[in-house]
């Protein structure tokens, strides 16, 4: 009966506005103007069928609603083995000044104007409610962070500030990971973090930002700019740190093999990650973006050839290196050091009928991750997606050497 009660319904895992990198807040527009509808419940069955993997169901519920001073969004997931309940983001705004807000409570930060990979989104980590490829998707769909933030409007600059503090909580508890709910504060909020943002818009079809933000890697410095010409924009994100890499930070979390450590984790040493691509929009309102990625303390060609060495060398480490990547993944990271990232979304192809076209490509290998989409929309209230995925490359490259040859994805949706 839990489990039935609990499958009333869907967290819908909606596809982005390609050019919501852009978005920015008017100082002359009241910030609180609540939307007329505001509670939104909206449902979702999928059933993914797999190559080799076994097949899942699940079934979603999403409870949102953003009113003049507060948002609150609620998630149920379940399947046939595990049911649980999400508070992904429960939040007060409100006014010390007209030029100001602040907002106080679970919030999901997502920063960065890049579509494929964001060096300057600091707050993601493991959070994620979806498994999708599809960068955009998993970052609006992951829990947030205990947080306070305050933003002020200075004429042509905005400044705003974040903290976040370290909550320490038990293990099995309710404000971490008690079976069926819990607010997993052990995973949001493992660290104080701070974020300082600049933001100018005083030069013509430009925008940029500066980021500072501390965590336990202690200083970040993050830049965002783009820039709009006609149907295009062209834009480069970048961070720097001084910091262990993620894989060597997921290998110490794991307590990963010897031999795995001893090839693969380093020491803390300067990590430059940047994502500069282009977003253009043709006359038939196809969105088209291209993003090349480099991230200094990912995997070259030789780092990729040793670690499939290392797999076939001692087969009992093959397990271990496959959850590590699993690991990595759920992080938000990439495991290589240079790649592509391309995406494209076509609307109204037919009558209610989206298409889209997504792939991730190593450069090294040649291997690609690739998926076609189709979304269907009945009414305002009912919709259907289909995703085909397919994992090309040989058994020693990143995206051949995954469980599964292809995926497809079924999906129905009832918004209330």
């Amino acid at each position: 009966m839990k489990f039935l009660y609990l499958l009333f319904a869907s967290v819908i895992i909606v596809g982005a506005n390609e050019l919501d990198f852009l978005d920015e807040i008017d100082s002359d527009v009241a910030v609180f103007e609540e939307d007329k509808s505001a509670l939104n419940i909206r449902t979702k069955i999928s059933f993914l069928k797999n190559s080799h993997s076994d097949d899942a169901k699940t079934f979603y519920l999403n409870v949102r609603e953003h009113a003049t001073h507060y948002l609150y969004d609620f998630r149920v997931i379940a399947d046939e083995d595990i049911q649980s309940f999400n508070v992904k983001e429960l939040y007060y705004q409100g006014k010390f000044a007209k030029n100001s807000f602040y907002e106080i409570g679970r919030i999901n930060i997502k920063e960065g104007i890049a579509r494929g990979y964001n060096p300057t989104d600091y707050f993601k980590g493991t959070t994620s409610l979806t498994l999708s490829n599809d960068t955009k998707e998993r970052k609006d769909n992951r829990l947030g962070a205990i947080l306070f933030s305050e933003t002020l409007f200075l004429d042509k600059f905005t400044l705003k500030g974040i903290y976040s503090p370290k909550i320490s909580v038990d293990k099995n508890t309710f404000l971490s990971d008690v079976e069926h709910v819990g607010l997993h504060l052990d995973e949001t909020n493992y660290h104080d973090r701070a974020s300082l943002y600049v933001d100018y818009s005083g030069f013509k079809d430009i925008t940029s930002s500066i980021i500072l933000h501390y965590n336990e890697d202690n200083l970040n410095f993050g830049i965002n700019l783009s820039y709009v010409y006609s149907n295009w924009i062209f834009y480069v994100e970048n961070s720097l740190k001084r910091a262990q890499n993620d894989i060597t930070k997921s290998i110490y979390t794991m307590s990963e093999h010897p031999l795995i450590e001893e090839k693969f984790a380093q020491k803390n040493s300067y990590i430059n990650e940047v994502s500069v691509g282009f977003n253009y929009t043709s006359e038939s309102n196809i969105v088209t973006t291209v993003e090349y990625i480099f991230n200094s303390a990912g995997l070259d060609s030789a780092d990729w050839e040793d670690w499939f060495v290392l797999g076939k060398q001692n087969l009992s480490l093959g397990g271990t290196l496959s959850t590590l990547r699993g690991k990595i993944a759920e992080d938000e990271s990439l495991m290589s050091q240079d790649s592509f990232f391309i995406f494209s979304r076509v609307s109204d192809i037919q009558t209610n009928l989206d298409a889209s076209f997504l792939a991730w490509l190593n450069p090294y290998d040649g291997s690609t991750l690739s998926q076609i989409g189709l979304e269907y929309a009945y009414d305002d209230s009912m919709q259907t997606n289909f995703y085909f995925r397919n994992y090309q490359g040989n058994k020693e490259s990143e995206y051949g050497s995954f469980p599964n040859d292809y995926e497809f994805l079924i999906e129905g949706e009832y918004f209330f």
